[in-house]
């Protein structure tokens, strides 16, 4: 049988425990706020940039990567996501409209979502 000491110790260590659950959660919800509130203004201030013939060659030979989705910007960049057939490799890439080429994101383990047919929606 607990004495009240046990009881009380038990709740102690709960709460302990609990509450460094709550400041982990709080810190995570800190940093993912930040990072989703952060906005580039210029795509080359946080992104490598290239002559996009160079860049598209230099995907296209050295990763076999041919785009695979594209879609205008309001303010008339392109972006683009180029991956490899097998999705191993991936890369985002956004033209400017002066002509800079620059890459945004580069990754592993691309998966083509295909867009449902029109009216239907799951």
């Amino acid at each position: 049988m607990l004495s009240i000491f046990d009881h009380t110790r038990h709740s102690v260590a709960r709460f302990v425990g609990m509450r460094s659950v709550i400041s982990f959660g709080l810190a995570v919800l800190f940093i993912a706020a930040t990072v989703v509130s952060f906005q580039v203004t210029d795509a080359s201030a946080q992104s490598v940039c290239f002559e996009r013939t160079a860049l598209l060659k230099h995907l296209s030979g050295k990763f076999e990567e041919a785009p695979v989705a594209a879609g205008l910007a309001a303010n008339g960049s392109m972006l683009e996501v180029f991956s490899s057939p097998d999705g191993v490799t991936w890369t985002i890439v956004l033209t400017q409209p002066n002509g800079a080429t620059c890459v945004m994101a580069s990754g592993e383990s691309w998966i083509g979502v295909k867009q449902p047919k029109k009216g239907k929606v799951s």
